[in-house]
């Protein structure tokens, strides 16, 4: 039997966590439940990303993270990417303010973002040239985008 490759197992993982991270969202933003302001959802989820951070640096061995070259490039594309996935996800925790938004029907469509990475995926890292097969990726792109359809009608 073929062992599954790292990527494979770290999508399996990534899958999980964006999918169990949807509930408090809505359990936090729902006007039927808690209804906490987004400004104290995004600073609880700035805190968790901090946590986790620091959690991470240490099971790594307390890799010294205020020495390299590039410390300052690495902090502000990371904070760079944290805004727009910050803004993606005040978004959806708004849109659950309305307790008539289902998890099942919002995530899914949400989930079309795997064609927006795709596609810069594309273009700015030229990943065509490292062996991406362009028929299952549109393939595949689209399943998704119809299911999100599926789920939202």
């Amino acid at each position: 039997m073929k062992s599954l490759k790292a990527w494979v197992v770290a999508g399996i993982i990534a899958a999980f966590a964006y999918g169990v991270y949807s509930i408090p969202l809505k359990y936090l933003s729902s006007d039927k439940y808690l209804k906490a302001p987004l400004e104290l959802i995004a600073m609880g989820l700035a805190l968790g990303v901090v946590v986790t951070a620091a959690g991470f640096a240490w099971l790594r061995g307390g890799v010294a993270i205020t020495s390299g070259p590039y410390l300052w490039t690495h902090l502000l594309i990371g904070a760079a990417a944290g805004s727009v996935w910050l803004i993606g996800t005040l978004t959806v925790t708004g849109a659950f303010r309305d307790p008539a938004t289902n998890v099942a029907q919002l995530i899914p469509l949400v989930n079309a973002n795997t064609l927006v990475a795709v596609v810069l995926g594309l273009i700015f890292f030229q990943e065509l040239a490292n062996g991406v097969e362009l028929g299952r990726i549109v393939i595949g792109g689209s399943l998704i985008m119809v299911g999100g359809y599926i789920l939202s009608a």
